[in-house]
Formats: C-alpha cells, sequence, structure tokens
C-alpha cells in the first residue's frame, strides 16, 4: 500500500477518516499494518501490502483461487496481443489520451488486466476486488507508483464518494448476489462529469445456444460441487474438445462458429496470435470462470439504462461490443 491512497479512503462502516498505525515498509510500500477510523475506531488490516476490508472473501472464494492460480494469462504484457486493450476501449469507448492523469476506480479487478492498460495510459488506479484476487493483482502491478489495491465489497466501499473521473466494472455485476445494488453502489463515486463504463452478462436469446447454453445446462450441477471439482471438470473438458479447437482456430469465421458451440470458452480467443500453451490455459481459465461461479444473473440493456439514470446518470448510446456494454456521464 502507498500512503497516496488514505486520502481516497473512508470507513465503510460510517464513512470516518482513516488513520495508519502499527506500519512495516519495504521499498515505499507499506506491507503491513492497520488502518483505524477516527469515529468508530474500526480497524482493518493491512496484509502483504493490500488493506482488507473484509474478512473474508463469501461468494467470490472461487475467483480469488483461480485468479491466483492463472495471474498473468490475461495480461497483455505477458501474453503479447493487444486483446485486453481492444477489449477494454471497446466495451467503454473512452480513448486513452482521456484517461492521462484521471483518477480511475476499477471494481472487480481480478488479477489486473484492465488496470494494467488503464496505468499504461497514465491513469492513478485504486482496484478493488472482494476476493483473493488482489494478491495476483499486487503481485503483477503493485511495484507501479500509480496503483493502488484493496480487498472490499462492491456493496461497502472504503471510498470517498465523488472522488474518481473514471470507473469500471468488467464481466462482475452478474456475479454478484444484488446486481442492481452492486450498481448503485459503484455510481455515488463517481463524480458529476466523471463516466462509468460496465460490462454486465446479457439475458437474450444467445444465453440459451451454444457455449453460454451449455453454462447455464451445466451450472446446476458444476455449482454443487467445490472449486478442485470444478476446475478439473474444466480442465478435463478442455482436453477433450481440445482436437476440435485446434483445429478451429485456424479456420477462419467457419472454425470460429464451430468453437461458439463448444462447451468450453474460446471462441473469443479465435485468431490471437497465442502460443499453443498459452491459448490452451486460457481456454481452461475461462472455461473454470464460466462454469464456477456463485452467482451469475445476466441482466437486458433496459434495466441496466433505468439503474443508471434513475441515479443521475446520462447513458451513452449502446456500443455494439457483445453483451452489455455500457457507458454514461454522471449529471448530476
Amino acid at each position: 500500500m502507498k500512503l497516496k491512497v488514505l486520502q481516497w479512503l473512508v470507513c465503510p462502516r460510517d464513512q470516518g477518516s482513516l488513520g495508519l498505525a502499527e506500519k512495516k515498509e519495504e521499498g515505499g510500500e507499506i506491507e503491513s499494518g492497520t488502518l483505524t477510523c477516527a469515529t468508530c475506531q474500526a480497524r482493518y488490516p493491512i496484509v502483504r501490502g493490500v488493506p482488507r476490508f473484509v474478512r473474508s472473501d463469501d461468494y467470490a472464494s472461487g475467483f480469488g483461487l483461480q485468479w491466483n492460480r492463472h495471474a498473468e494469462v490475461q495480461l497483455d504484457s505477458r501474453n503479447g496481443t493487444r486483446f485486453s486493450r481492444d477489449r477494454f476501449y471497446a466495451i467503454t469507448g473512452w480513448t486513452p489520451p482521456a484517461l492521462k492523469e484521471r483518477l480511475v476506480l476499477d471494481v472487480g479487478c481480478g488479477a489486473g488486466r484492465f488496470a494494467e492498460i488503464a496505468l499504461s495510459d497514465g491513469a492513478e488506479v485504486v482496484a478493488i476486488d472482494l476476493s483473493a484476487a488482489v494478491d495476483a493483482a499486487y503481485k503483477n502491478l503493485g511495484q507501479h507508483p500509480r496503483f493502488h489495491c484493496l480487498q472490499a465489497s462492491i456493496y461497502d466501499l472504503p471510498l470517498a464518494d465523488a472522488a474518481f473521473d473514471f470507473g469500471y466494472c468488467i464481466g462482475v455485476i452478474q456475479h454478484t448476489p444484488d446486481p442492481r445494488k452492486a450498481v448503485e453502489s459503484i455510481l455515488p463515486k463517481i463524480k458529476v462529469g466523471g463516466k462509468v463504463g460496465l460490462w454486465i452478462y446479457e439475458l437474450d436469446w444467445k444465453a440459451f445456444v451454444g457455449t453460454v447454453g451449455f453454462k447455464y445446462l451445466l451450472r446446476p450441477l458444476t455449482r454443487r460441487w467445490s472449486f478442485d471439482q470444478t476446475e478439473a471438470f474444466s480442465s478435463s473438458m478442455e482436453g477433450l474438445f481440445w482436437p476440435i479447437t485446434k483445429w478451429a482456430r485456424q479456420r477462419g469465421i467457419v472454425g470460429k462458429i464451430v468453437m461458439r458451440m463448444l462447451p468450453v470458452s474460446s471462441a473469443h480467443l479465435h485468431g490471437l496470435p497465442l502460443n499453443e500453451a498459452h491459448f490452451r490455459e486460457w481456454v481452461k481459465l475461462d472455461t473454470l470462470d464460466m462454469y464456477s461461479p456463485a452467482h451469475d444473473h445476466p441482466q437486458t440493456f433496459a434495466r441496466a439504462k433505468t439503474w443508471l439514470e434513475e441515479a443521475g446518470f446520462q447513458v451513452d448510446p449502446r456500443h455494439p461490443h457483445g453483451g452489455i456494454s455500457i457507458t454514461a456521464r454522471r449529471s448530476s
């Protein structure tokens, strides 16, 4: 943790200011210590460089395990592609110059794939995750001078209201117990005139065919398993269908259509210049990500638009990116 982040932190219980005590520093980072609320005296530990505002990762424990086991696979800097960069800007419609020297909130950061993009374009990033994925994010990005990482609940963000120029939450909202409440918890943290970007699974006909259809067909079974059981299942599925995905990833649009019909998450990786080992690890990861979450609540664009508008945000025209890609500016 860097001292600089204290200016944006508040106690999630009563919005009181937080003071730092019992700190241990190493290389300019606060590796351990305690944050104490000036009003209610609540104490929050700093463990392995990350302030912890929750006692457990609750429904998100599987995400913590998966991101620590596959910590680098989605980082553009490690896989040699522009996939995360292109996806980030396609979803948000923002431009790299717009983020320069801006304060940006990343909710549900995982291992830091999108935070890496915002940092590379000059943003100051405060990244939050409920799960132990924060350890992977801190390992990947913690030494960056403009990166700050917190373990906290989306429903009790330990951040001052109206502090952020930009905020995004990509691929997370549908995995929370109450998606509307999750969105409504993020929005107050954005400044008037600031922008928010969300990407949420969409409830439409595509949710009942192909790869996504297999997900909802099998989830009643897989969600009862332990994480290790689901991971073993996902890995075995990847191995079973590898001869088909190996063939299909080299076969243009026909191959992509074939990949969309498989019970493994691979079609979105079609055409990426990944070596075989990296491609297969990514398919295992995203297949695990598909079957393992405790919650999976797809939404409609109209519903998400209503949430934003009722909170005083002016919604942009819909972006063509798959799923619900929705951005808005805070107008009041």
